[in-house]
């Protein structure tokens, strides 16, 4: 893990927004040793649950973070029943529903179910993190206006005080700016660029409630959104419930958020008027309608947009901020070799054409989800499959390299949700437990160890399977590359570790893939390349079968 410290440079890249696309966007960044500005236009910090669903590939990007330990410790993570009441007494069960199959870790996906986490508790989490590297956001600092020249960003802000005072205003350069800013997104409206799609005509009304009578281990559900549904459900915090109201008989969300009294009237109503259910005090209500609507692109230049600023989704099947912080982790990696003058700027063209079709696929995903239980059908609730989100790749990529790349068939689009026999170059990179390590690395790793815990969010991993590739061409073809930016880890069978000499100067890692979970995960039964490269952000960038194609990656990418 790199090591954490004061953020003692000057700041190169600003981040308007603090929520999860931003924090982990700027995580991401300080892991890799880049400093960073993070403002937040908000004076205080966010309440609220909103996209409380984190999905398996998200953990595994905690993880890598850091932040894995501390987000399980306080997340909900149980098998999911939706209890369906009938109406109109809304007492007697009509039926359960488990939208998610439940199931064991493998050796591969160690992180397999969801779990929920309001984005309030998230957001601290993440913001704790941050401070380690000696990055605080800043509250009540608003982007005003910015504009673009060949080497900079200049950028107008307002200090918004506390005390009432009049805000100070500041004009500071950049050489990037990140619109982290929401689906309201300043940085997305400047830039000329739309959010194009639709708005659902159904309306709602969210928000937290202490609640008595119901059991918080369930999703409560009263009616349907074809009509009028209400779904209570339990959070992290003790006797704290989220509610969903709504659908397309409510005509006027923001009527009903007039006053507490107001809002209880309407939830006891569209659950049987329920005498057992106590709704307390709120902690906090907002009226939304559900939009479903992307960019034409998520930036240019030296300006770019992550999350909400450049996509909404439904609530339907979670996918909002999972997509959102997988944004950020993509473009993270990137900027911080473009801002420390090892890439060449033209590797961030690279984010929006990986990311883009990846979100557009996804919307068409939770889009049908939505409309399917709008319509009241049980398969609507159905939440296996895809929007876990690990079978999210890029294969198509320009700049991922694959020795046995698959043949496109004209005409038919790539889909960036292939879950294959085998992983290919632009796939999310396997775990791989039961690693035992030979030798002692300079830095402290458990043995035996798993792959995860060898990739870094701020360096690539070469593996080289010594079975069938010879790892000392890898070694002398590596040696003129960044060191502190590559790592080699040598994979052979048990027993066959200690065959293996390297020096120092390589740092490399020499492991035995004693329960040959690594070939299983990497190669299968039939594979015959041995070489792979994994990116920064856990995606194979490289599959390969000699030296030449792994110079040729990093041609690339440095």
């Amino acid at each position: 893990m790199a090591s954490t410290g004061d953020q003692t440079e000057v700041p190169k890249i600003l981040i308007a927004g603090s929520g999860p696309s931003g924090l982990v966007l700027a995580l991401t960044l300080r892991r890799n040793g880049v400093p960073v500005r993070v403002i937040e236009k908000s004076i205080e910090q966010r309440k609220g649950q909103r996209g409380a669903g984190i999905m398996p590939r998200s953990f595994e990007l905690f993880e890598a973070l850091g932040v894995y330990d501390q987000i399980m410790a306080r997340a909900l993570s149980r098998p999911v029943v939706m209890r369906m009441y009938k109406m109109l007494e809304g007492v007697e069960v009509l039926k359960d529903i488990q939208p998610v199959t439940w199931q064991e870790p493998t050796p591969s996906t160690p992180h397999i179910n969801l779990a929920f986490l309001g984005q309030d508790s998230l957001d601290k989490i993440l913001r704790a993190e941050l401070a380690k590297y000696g990055c605080e956001v800043e509250f009540g600092t608003e982007l005003v206006n910015f504009e673009q020249f060949d080497d900079r960003v200049e950028v107008k802000l307002l200090k918004h005080m506390q005390n009432g005072a009049e805000p100070i205003t500041e004009n500071p350069n950049y050489d990037w700016l990140i619109g982290a800013d929401g689906v309201k997104s300043v940085v997305r409206r400047q830039l000329g660029l739309k959010l194009l799609g639709e708005t659902i005509t159904e309306k709602f009304v969210t928000g937290d409630a202490k609640v008595e009578g119901l059991t918080p281990d369930k999703f409560h559900i009263w009616g349907e959104m074809s009509n009028m549904m209400v779904m209570i459900r339990g959070t992290e915090n003790e006797g704290i419930f989220n509610f969903i109201l709504g659908g397309t008989q409510l005509e006027d969300p923001e009527a009903i958020c007039v006053s507490e009294d107001s809002i209880r009237a309407a939830l006891k109503k569209h659950i049987g008027n329920r005498q057992d259910v106590k709704i307390r005090e709120f902690t906090w209500v907002s009226p939304f309608r559900v939009n479903i609507r992307m960019t034409e692109s998520f930036g240019e230049k030296r300006v770019f947009l992550v999350g909400d600023a450049g996509h909404v989704h439904s609530p339907a099947g979670g996918q909002g901020m999972n997509t959102s912080i997988q944004d950020a982790y993509n473009l993270g990696w990137k900027l911080a070799l473009v801002a420390k003058g090892l890439s060449a700027p033209t590797l961030l063209e690279t984010y929006t054409e990986e990311r883009f079709p990846v979100v557009a696929q996804m919307l068409k995903i939770s889009t049908a989800l939505l409309k399917k239980t709008i319509a009241g059908k049980d398969e609507g609730w159905n939440r296996d499959g895809n929007i876990n989100q690990l079978g999210v790749n890029y294969r198509w990529s320009s700049i991922v390299i694959d020795d046995e790349k698959e043949v496109q068939v004209e005409g038919e689009e790539p889909s960036s949700y292939d879950v294959g026999d085998a992983v290919r170059a632009g796939d999310r990179a396997p775990d791989a437990p039961r690693l035992a390590l030979i030798g002692k690395p300079s830095e402290v790793i458990d043995s035996p160890a798993r792959l995860f815990k060898l990739f870094s969010p701020a360096r690539h991993t070469v593996l080289v399977f010594s079975a069938i590739a010879d790892y000392q061409p890898v070694l002398d073809a590596l040696q003129d590359l960044p060191r502190d930016l590559v790592r080699t880890v040598i994979i052979t069978p048990t027993g066959k570790g200690a065959d293996i000499v390297v020096t120092d100067q390589y740092k490399t890692i020499v492991v035995e893939d004693t329960g040959g979970h690594a070939r299983d995960a990497y190669m299968g039964a039939n594979g015959t390349l041995g070489l792979f490269v994994i990116r920064p952000d856990g995606v194979i960038g490289a599959r390969v079968g000699n030296v030449d194609s792994v110079q040729r990656y990093f041609k690339n990418i440095f």
